[in-house]
C-alpha cells in the first residue's frame, strides 16, 4: 500500500522534470559539456578541441565561435533511514522504525516515477549489513532488497549500539552527492540521537533538496499518566510525576514546540518538513506529503 500510494504522490523536486521519455539521461544535468541540449555560443578558447567550432557562425562572427550544450544526466534520490536505538520504540501497532521503512517504500517509489536514480542509506544498524557500494539504482528490484535488509533487523536488538554519526554522514554525502540530489532523512527529530538541528544540514541544503520526516511514538507526544516513573539517559535516572496532569499538558505542548520549532528551519533552508506518527495509516499520512513539499516550495520562495 506504501509503495502504490507513493507512485500517485507530486514530484519531490521540480526542475529539470523529465519532458518526454522515463528513460536515463532525460534530465539536464548543471554543468555544461558534451550533449544533444544546446546551451549557448561562445567565443573559442585556446586549447579547446576543434570539433566544437561552429565554423559557419564563426566566418559571420569573423571569430572562432563554439555552441555550447548541456550534458544529460539522472538526477539521484538518497533516502536516509535511521535504524538507531531511538527508532526501535513503539507502543502501539508498531515500532518508528517500521513506519519509517514504510514511509521510505513510499518515497522510492514516487523517487522512480520522477525517474530518478535511489540509492538507501540504512544508518545506525548494528544487525544489518548493507550493500553501501552499490550506489544509486533505478531497479525495483534492488531498492525492494535494500528495505527487505532493513526490515529483516528492525526487531532485533544490540546492547553494543553506538551513536549514530550524522555529522560523518552530513560529510560524506556532501563530498559524493552531485547537485540537486534530493535528500529524504527519515528519523525522529525529537531525539537526542536524531538529526540534530536542521541548521546543521544547510550545507547540503544550499547545493540540494532536503526532505524531512521526522517518526514519533504517541507517547512521545503525548505522555499517559503512569503515575511516578524512571526515565533512563546517560545522565542516570530521573523520576517523573506523570500523574500530574499539568505536568503531561506542558510536555505535550513542549514536544510541539519542538517539532514546529523543526518544520520553521527546516522551511527556513528551502526544506520539507513532515510530522510522522508511528501508528498512522499510509492513506492518512500520505495526503500530508503534497502539503509539506508545498509548504516548503512556498517558504523558498
Amino acid at each position: 500500500m506504501a509503495w502504490a500510494g507513493g507512485e500517485r504522490l507530486p514530484a519531490l523536486v521540480q526542475e529539470s522534470f523529465p519532458t518526454a521519455t522515463r528513460l536515463s539521461g532525460d534530465q539536464l544535468a548543471r554543468r555544461l559539456g558534451e550533449g544533444l541540449d544546446f546551451e549557448q555560443l561562445r567565443a573559442y578558447q585556446p586549447g579547446e578541441p576543434a570539433a566544437r567550432i561552429d565554423w559557419r557562425i564563426s566566418a559571420r562572427a569573423n571569430e572562432p565561435m563554439v555552441r555550447v550544450h548541456r550534458e544529460p544526466a539522472q538526477r539521484q534520490s538518497h533516502l536516509v533511514v535511521d535504524c538507531g536505538a531511538a527508532m526501535r520504540f513503539g507502543t502501539h501497532r508498531r515500532l518508528k522504525l517500521t513506519q519509517a521503512l514504510l514511509a521510505a517504500h513510499a518515497f522510492a517509489a514516487s523517487s522512480l516515477r520522477q525517474n530518478l536514480a535511489v540509492e538507501i542509506h540504512g544508518i545506525g544498524e548494528q544487525l544489518c549489513p548493507g550493500h553501501h557500494a552499490a550506489g544509486p539504482v533505478t531497479g525495483q528490484g534492488a531498492i525492494l532488497q535494500r528495505l527487505a535488509e532493513l526490515a529483516d533487523a528492525a526487531g532485533e536488538s544490540s546492547h553494543d549500539a553506538t551513536l549514530v554519526d550524522w555529522p560523518g554522514l552530513r560529510q560524506r554525502l556532501a563530498q559524493r552527492l552531485p547537485a540537486g540530489s534530493v535528500v529524504l532523512v527519515l528519523s525522529d527529530c525529537l531525539s537526542d540521537t536524531g538529526p540534530g538541528r536542521a541548521i546543521d544540514w544547510a550545507p547540503l541544503a544550499a547545493s540540494h533538496h532536503l526532505i524531512f520526516v521526522s517518526v514519533a511514538d504517541r507517547v512521545e507526544l503525548d505522555m499517559p499518566d503512569m503515575g511516578l516513573i524512571a526515565f533512563e539517559s546517560s545522565g542516570g535516572a530521573r523520576w517523573l510525576d506523570t500523574g500530574s496532569r499539568r505536568w503531561r499538558e506542558h510536555f505535550a505542548r513542549r514536544q510541539r514546540d519542538r517539532l514546529e520549532d523543526w518544520r520553521e528551519s527546516a522551511e527556513a533552508l528551502g526544506a520539507a518538513f513532515l510530522p510522522l506518527s508511528a501508528d498512522a495509516e499510509a492513506a492518512d499520512w500520505l495526503a500530508e506529503v503534497p502539503v509539506a513539499l508545498a509548504r516548503a516550495m512556498g517558504a523558498a520562495t
